[in-house]
Protein backbone atom coordinates (compact mmCIF):
# COMPACT_ATOMS: atom_id res chain seq x y z
CA UNK A 1 0.00 0.00 0.00
CA UNK A 2 1.73 3.43 -1.44
CA UNK A 3 0.12 5.33 1.65
CA UNK A 4 -3.30 5.60 0.83
CA UNK A 5 -5.27 7.80 2.25
CA UNK A 6 -8.63 5.46 2.77
CA UNK A 7 -8.98 2.29 4.27
CA UNK A 8 -8.01 -0.04 1.55
CA UNK A 9 -4.93 -1.52 3.90
CA UNK A 10 -8.06 -2.46 6.61
CA UNK A 11 -10.17 -4.39 3.80
CA UNK A 12 -7.11 -6.19 1.73
CA UNK A 13 -6.15 -7.69 5.51
CA UNK A 14 -8.90 -8.47 5.97
CA UNK A 15 -9.46 -10.46 3.19
CA UNK A 16 -6.50 -12.05 3.51
CA UNK A 17 -7.30 -13.57 6.76
CA UNK A 18 -10.87 -14.84 5.66
CA UNK A 19 -9.50 -16.37 2.37
CA UNK A 20 -5.82 -17.45 2.23
CA UNK A 21 -5.40 -21.13 3.43
CA UNK A 22 -2.97 -22.34 5.72
CA UNK A 23 0.38 -22.87 4.09
CA UNK A 24 -0.38 -20.31 1.70
CA UNK A 25 1.61 -17.13 2.11
CA UNK A 26 0.37 -13.52 1.46
CA UNK A 27 1.39 -10.44 2.67
CA UNK A 28 0.43 -6.75 3.10
CA UNK A 29 3.14 -4.15 2.64
CA UNK A 30 2.93 -0.46 3.82
CA UNK A 31 5.58 2.22 2.59
CA UNK A 32 5.45 5.41 2.07
CA UNK A 33 4.00 7.52 -0.53
CA UNK A 34 6.42 7.81 -3.10
CA UNK A 35 4.80 6.61 -6.12
CA UNK A 36 3.85 3.38 -8.43
CA UNK A 37 7.12 2.40 -9.40
CA UNK A 38 8.24 2.71 -5.87
CA UNK A 39 5.56 0.35 -4.17
CA UNK A 40 5.53 -1.84 -6.95
CA UNK A 41 9.32 -1.88 -6.64
CA UNK A 42 9.11 -2.80 -2.35
CA UNK A 43 7.11 -5.23 -3.52
CA UNK A 44 8.42 -7.10 -6.69
CA UNK A 45 12.26 -7.77 -4.36
CA UNK A 46 9.91 -8.71 -1.26
CA UNK A 47 7.92 -11.56 -3.65
CA UNK A 48 9.57 -15.08 -3.49
CA UNK A 49 8.80 -18.23 -5.74
CA UNK A 50 9.93 -19.00 -9.59
CA UNK A 51 7.63 -16.10 -10.96
CA UNK A 52 6.73 -12.59 -10.22
CA UNK A 53 3.64 -10.87 -11.57
CA UNK A 54 2.50 -7.63 -11.48
CA UNK A 55 -0.60 -6.75 -11.68
CA UNK A 56 -3.15 -3.05 -10.87
CA UNK A 57 -5.08 -3.25 -7.83
CA UNK A 58 -8.28 -2.22 -10.06
CA UNK A 59 -7.83 -5.59 -12.11
CA UNK A 60 -8.00 -3.53 -15.33
CA UNK A 61 -6.99 -7.44 -16.22
CA UNK A 62 -8.29 -10.05 -14.47
CA UNK A 63 -6.43 -12.32 -12.22
CA UNK A 64 -8.03 -15.27 -14.81
CA UNK A 65 -4.78 -14.32 -16.73
CA UNK A 66 -2.30 -14.98 -14.53
CA UNK A 67 -1.92 -18.69 -15.91
CA UNK A 68 -1.70 -18.10 -19.20
CA UNK A 69 0.88 -15.80 -18.35
CA UNK A 70 2.88 -18.09 -16.15
CA UNK A 71 2.76 -20.78 -18.92
CA UNK A 72 3.83 -18.76 -21.40
CA UNK A 73 7.13 -18.00 -19.65
CA UNK A 74 7.48 -21.80 -19.50
CA UNK A 75 6.52 -22.85 -22.51
CA UNK A 76 8.88 -20.01 -24.79
CA UNK A 77 11.33 -19.81 -22.10
CA UNK A 78 10.66 -16.17 -21.60
CA UNK A 79 12.63 -13.93 -19.02
CA UNK A 80 9.34 -11.08 -19.02
CA UNK A 81 6.16 -11.49 -20.68
CA UNK A 82 3.93 -8.55 -20.96
CA UNK A 83 0.30 -7.52 -21.29
CA UNK A 84 -0.89 -5.54 -24.00
CA UNK A 85 -3.57 -3.84 -25.02
CA UNK A 86 -2.41 -2.92 -28.66
CA UNK A 87 -1.77 -6.21 -30.58
CA UNK A 88 -3.73 -8.29 -32.53
CA UNK A 89 -5.86 -10.26 -30.16
CA UNK A 90 -6.42 -7.55 -27.53
CA UNK A 91 -9.26 -6.12 -26.31
CA UNK A 92 -10.38 -2.84 -25.15
CA UNK A 93 -12.98 -2.34 -23.25
CA UNK A 94 -14.66 1.32 -22.33
CA UNK A 95 -11.87 3.30 -22.92
CA UNK A 96 -11.96 7.26 -23.12
CA UNK A 97 -10.55 8.98 -26.13
CA UNK A 98 -8.32 11.10 -24.39
CA UNK A 99 -6.59 8.58 -22.21
CA UNK A 100 -6.45 6.39 -25.78
CA UNK A 101 -4.97 9.38 -27.90
CA UNK A 102 -2.34 9.83 -24.71
CA UNK A 103 -1.63 6.02 -24.62
CA UNK A 104 -0.69 6.30 -28.16
CA UNK A 105 1.57 9.50 -28.39
CA UNK A 106 3.26 8.07 -25.37
CA UNK A 107 3.96 5.27 -26.71
CA UNK A 108 5.43 7.10 -29.71
CA UNK A 109 7.73 8.77 -27.67
CA UNK A 110 8.97 5.78 -26.05
CA UNK A 111 10.06 3.86 -29.21
CA UNK A 112 11.91 7.46 -29.80
CA UNK A 113 13.35 8.09 -27.01
CA UNK A 114 13.90 4.92 -24.80
CA UNK A 115 13.24 1.42 -26.02
CA UNK A 116 11.61 0.35 -29.23
CA UNK A 117 9.45 -2.79 -30.33
CA UNK A 118 6.67 -2.75 -27.99
CA UNK A 119 3.27 -1.48 -28.31
CA UNK A 120 2.31 -0.71 -25.55
CA UNK A 121 4.56 -0.53 -22.14
CA UNK A 122 2.49 0.54 -20.20
CA UNK A 123 -0.33 -2.08 -19.45
CA UNK A 124 -0.22 -3.01 -15.75
CA UNK A 125 -0.38 -6.61 -16.23
CA UNK A 126 3.92 -8.34 -16.30
CA UNK A 127 5.31 -11.35 -15.27
CA UNK A 128 8.69 -12.06 -14.66
CA UNK A 129 11.05 -14.87 -13.75
CA UNK A 130 12.50 -14.68 -10.28
CA UNK A 131 16.21 -13.93 -11.89
CA UNK A 132 14.77 -11.17 -14.28
CA UNK A 133 12.67 -9.45 -11.17
CA UNK A 134 15.75 -9.67 -8.89
CA UNK A 135 17.81 -7.64 -11.57
CA UNK A 136 15.81 -5.47 -12.99
CA UNK A 137 13.82 -3.95 -9.54
CA UNK A 138 17.47 -4.19 -7.98
CA UNK A 139 18.63 -1.43 -10.27
CA UNK A 140 15.07 0.30 -11.14
CA UNK A 141 14.88 4.10 -10.20
CA UNK A 142 12.05 5.77 -11.49
CA UNK A 143 9.58 5.76 -8.50
CA UNK A 144 6.74 7.12 -10.21
CA UNK A 145 4.60 6.32 -13.22
CA UNK A 146 6.79 5.88 -16.11
CA UNK A 147 8.55 2.83 -14.45
CA UNK A 148 7.56 0.25 -16.62
CA UNK A 149 9.70 1.75 -19.69
CA UNK A 150 12.63 1.62 -17.45
CA UNK A 151 12.39 -2.04 -16.31
CA UNK A 152 12.04 -2.69 -20.01
CA UNK A 153 15.28 -0.72 -21.26
CA UNK A 154 16.90 -2.30 -18.81
CA UNK A 155 16.17 -5.74 -20.28
CA UNK A 156 16.20 -5.07 -23.36
CA UNK A 157 20.08 -3.68 -22.73
CA UNK A 158 20.37 -6.71 -20.86
CA UNK A 159 19.36 -9.12 -24.05
CA UNK A 160 16.56 -10.36 -21.73
CA UNK A 161 13.74 -11.83 -23.64
CA UNK A 162 10.28 -10.94 -23.90
CA UNK A 163 7.07 -11.87 -25.04
CA UNK A 164 3.80 -9.14 -25.39
CA UNK A 165 0.77 -11.02 -25.25
CA UNK A 166 -2.55 -9.69 -25.98
CA UNK A 167 -5.13 -9.31 -22.83
CA UNK A 168 -8.72 -8.43 -22.58
CA UNK A 169 -8.89 -4.82 -20.96
CA UNK A 170 -11.36 -3.07 -19.43
CA UNK A 171 -11.31 1.28 -18.33
CA UNK A 172 -12.57 1.74 -14.20
CA UNK A 173 -14.21 4.45 -13.80
CA UNK A 174 -13.14 5.03 -10.04
CA UNK A 175 -9.35 5.14 -11.24
CA UNK A 176 -7.79 7.89 -9.62
CA UNK A 177 -4.70 8.28 -12.24
CA UNK A 178 -5.12 12.15 -13.33
CA UNK A 179 -3.98 11.31 -17.09
CA UNK A 180 -2.48 15.07 -17.85
CA UNK A 181 -0.48 14.82 -14.99
CA UNK A 182 0.93 11.14 -15.13
CA UNK A 183 1.50 11.82 -18.81
CA UNK A 184 4.11 14.61 -18.25
CA UNK A 185 5.64 12.77 -15.23
CA UNK A 186 6.21 9.62 -17.31
CA UNK A 187 7.88 11.41 -20.34
CA UNK A 188 10.29 13.26 -17.99
CA UNK A 189 11.05 9.61 -16.56
CA UNK A 190 11.38 7.90 -20.08
CA UNK A 191 13.93 10.75 -21.04
CA UNK A 192 15.61 10.76 -17.53
CA UNK A 193 15.86 7.05 -18.17
CA UNK A 194 18.15 7.56 -21.71
CA UNK A 195 20.40 10.14 -19.59
CA UNK A 196 20.81 7.79 -16.95
CA UNK A 197 22.17 5.49 -19.21
CA UNK A 198 24.07 7.40 -21.41
CA UNK A 199 25.99 8.54 -18.08
CA UNK A 200 26.93 5.21 -17.03
CA UNK A 201 24.13 5.27 -13.83
CA UNK A 202 23.10 1.97 -14.19
CA UNK A 203 25.40 -0.95 -13.91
Amino acid sequence: DDGSLDNTPSIVSHWVEENILEGEYCRVILVDHEGKGSAVKVGMLAASGTYRLMCDADLAVSAEQIGNFVRSIERGNYDIVIGSRQIEGAQRFYDAPLRYFMGRLFNWYVRVIAVSGFQDTQCGYKCFTEESAAYLFQNQRVKGWGFDVEILFLASKKNMTILEMPVSWRHVEKSKVQIHKASLEMARDTLLVRLRYLFGRYK
